[in-house]
């Protein structure tokens, strides 16, 4: 009934939104709670209408937070005179103190503060928490909007632009891409960037908060500078090598590296997928992956045989919803997976073996924890062309979690909506046909 009811409460015969003030706004939005009537006895009706009531609530308590954090005193000043709920007062004040703030600081101060505190603009994160929970990100995606968002304030309070929603025109979005965005940045990383900003803008026309036009939309990133002659060729990520394996497992890199390094190698699980294995998870002489990247990732993975060891050693007296790898550090709020530690660890060591490889001064490496799983998948490759014929392509799919979307319908249709799902004995097969490279004596 508490998730039914949550954000409504019963008052006059009818349901009504209500949001609690936390007590550190409550003098500056002059009351304890926000509500809003939704016109309804109907529980089901109100649980319908309340979440186009709540998101403005909740900006309403955003605003104060801002108007409480913010740097700028005079900005601050703009923010609660905003939240006054007379607005003619609210507009006659704004105008007379944006005359004394004219005198003190001059026309461009006085013209944004007006246009802050009367509402003609709105502050750039004004809605970014509710397009965050509109769009349920999870906290990395959810960190990187606001990330981009706040270059953007920072670049138009350089550029001595208001920061506000209202500022950005397309002329302004196209100036912030070549100026900001794709500064220091590869094409990847500043199209998933744009492409936060654009959703954005999206949300804000489709809630009413916005009527101009989406000024991200149509605007393609700056063209990458062809390679010099003289650059070195860059053949992007890659597997391993087995000398690259050999010298990885062969190293000095603690108990945790040493198994972890192992199941990638022979399972081609991602860094997560084996970091949130829990001891239930590798019974029956599988692996079960409940989630992961795609949605094929939910799959069981036969144990390989030269893992059995590990996993025996790793679960023995646990309970059964303990963590195989539970030498890993408590996930703090700041982050939502268990793998980064383990993740950092790995890239130190491997380049403090030399296994590194960054043409032309490239950021980040073309090897990492990830070519283990490419060291696999190539590994079977290898073995399909010596002869290996009780798996095949679809087997490999299964196994590693990829999705299959991409192969002709009919070709998938024959080959798995008719024939079925690949059977352990296929799966199993094609994970005993990895073999680590012998390692030198």
């Amino acid at each position: 009934m508490a998730s039914q009811t949550q954000y409504l409460e019963w008052h006059g015969q009818q349901w009504r939104v209500r949001i609690k003030v936390p007590a550190r706004l409550r003098d500056l939005i002059g009351r304890g709670k926000l509500t809003h009537p939704l016109h309804t006895d109907s529980l089901k009706e109100a649980n319908e209408r309340k979440w186009a009531v709540v998101p403005r609530l909740k900006a309403v308590i955003t605003a104060a937070e801002k108007a409480l954090a913010s740097s700028d005193p005079i900005e601050a000043e703009a923010l609660q005179l905003r939240l006054s709920k007379d607005d003619e007062g609210t507009q006659y004040g704004a105008y007379a103190r944006a005359e004394e703030i004219e005198q003190s600081h001059g026309f461009d101060k006085a013209k944004a503060f007006y246009a802050l505190a009367s509402g003609q603009v709105t502050p750039l994160d004004h809605h970014a928490n509710a397009f965050v929970e509109h769009k349920g990100y999870r906290l990395k995606s959810a960190g990187d909007f606001e990330r981009v968002l706040e270059w953007l304030g920072d670049w138009l309070r350089d550029t001595h632009q208001p920061v506000a929603i209202e500022a950005v025109t397309r002329k302004v979005a196209g100036s912030f891409i070549s100026e900001s965005l794709t500064v220091g940045r590869s094409p990847k990383k500043a199209v998933a960037y744009l492409g936060f900003l654009r959703q954005y803008w999206v949300w804000l026309r489709d809630k009413g908060h916005l009527e101009a036009e989406n000024p991200w939309a149509g605007q393609d990133l700056p063209s990458s500078p062809r390679a010099q002659r003289q650059a070195e060729p860059d053949g992007g990520k890659r597997p391993f090598t087995d000398e690259e394996v050999c010298k990885l497992l062969a190293g000095d890199g603690g108990p945790l590296l040493s198994d972890l390094m192992r199941v990638a190698a022979l399972s081609a699980l991602r860094v997560e997928e084996i970091c949130d294995l829990q001891v239930a998870d590798c019974a029956g002489g599988s692996f079960r992956v409940w989630r992961g990247k795609t949605e094929n990732a939910e799959r069981t993975v036969p144990i390989h045989s030269g893992l059995k060891q590990i996993v025996a050693r790793r679960i023995k007296g646990k309970a059964a919803t303990g963590f195989l790898f539970d030498d890993l550090p408590p996930v703090p709020k700041s982050r939502e997976t268990r793998s980064d530690p383990a993740v950092k660890r790995f890239s130190r060591y491997r380049r403090k073996l030399g296994i590194d490889e960054r043409p032309n001064g490239k950021p980040k490496s073309n090897v990492d924890f990830h070519s283990f799983r490419r060291w696999f998948m190539r590994k079977v490759r290898d073995a399909r062309r010596a002869g290996a014929r009780v798996f095949d392509e679809w087997t490999l799919v299964e196994v590693v979690g990829h999705t299959d979307s991409d192969r002709p319908k009919s070709l998938d249709l024959s080959q798995r909506g008719y024939a079925g799902r690949d059977p352990e004995k296929a799966k199993r097969a094609l994970v005993e046909a990895v073999k680590l490279p012998p390692q030198p004596h």
